[in-house]
């Protein structure tokens, strides 16, 4: 895998960077801040299909691997609410892959790096619609069958539309989200969900766990071939939470 840990420290230091910045934001106006600036996310089950259509007639592959690899996650983020309008904001990078030994052959390495950011509006008590964007480095190299090996490292902006619910309180708060998109613009699908539990047994700090699910699907064009990957992760998430 091609992810480094200069990538984490740059999430670190973002982070961190962001909590400072709400932290002052939150001291000026009636805003409730949480930095998320460690987030750990284990995927336990992780897939991956590919398909290369057939050039003239022949040519052409698909397969879903069975053998999975995971290198390791990271995320971190933020969320800024005043009960009325909601601001979240996060990254990721994620370093994951797969084998097929039984015809045809096939093995995919994928780095995939985002950020993310999103803007809601309380329509009904603890629920929110959602409006934002995620931009993608999606980095893969894929051997399938008897063709040409294909390296790749689209980048791409994808909208967003969504609805979140979140209840906050004292010491237990609660967050389930679900967003949809690309829509073609980016990656022609993009979905993702998440359920968190933050708890926090002092006023500034505290720990969070929930679930997340990822599902994309990228069409692109690679050596006159349009090859489409669909990775899917979904897995539970572990971290630590500061609070404003």
């Amino acid at each position: 895998m091609r992810a480094t840990p200069l990538i984490l420290a740059t999430l670190c230091v973002a982070s961190l960077q962001a909590g400072a910045l709400a932290h002052d934001a939150a001291a000026q106006d009636d805003w409730d801040v949480a930095v998320y600036p460690i987030l750990a996310w284990v995927p336990i089950s992780i897939g991956i299909e590919v398909e290369v259509p057939p050039i003239d007639g022949g040519g052409g592959a698909n397969g879903k691997i069975v053998d999975r690899r995971f290198d390791g996650a990271f995320l971190g983020g933020m969320t800024a609410s005043n009960g009325t309008w909601r601001f979240e904001g996060d990254g990721i990078w994620a370093a994951f892959g797969g084998d097929r030994v039984e015809r045809p052959f096939l093995t995919i390495d994928v780095d995939l790096i985002y950020g993310h950011a999103n803007l809601g509006r309380r329509v009904a008590p603890d629920l929110y619609l959602t409006a934002g964007v995620r931009y993608m480095a999606f980095d893969y190299d894929i051997v399938i069958g008897e063709l040409p090996g294909f390296s790749r490292r689209p980048g791409f902006w994808n909208p967003l539309v969504g609805i979140g619910w979140h209840r906050p309180g004292e010491k237990v708060e609660w967050h389930a989200s679900f967003e949809g998109g690309g829509f073609g613009v980016g990656s022609d699908v993009d979905l993702s969900g998440t359920v968190r539990m933050d708890w926090k047994p002092t006023r500034h700090f505290g720990f969070t766990a929930g679930y997340n699910i990822l599902y994309l699907k990228n069409t692109d064009t690679v050596r006159n071939r349009t090859v489409t990957v669909e990775p899917t992760l979904h897995g539970p998430v572990v971290g630590i939470g500061l609070y404003f």
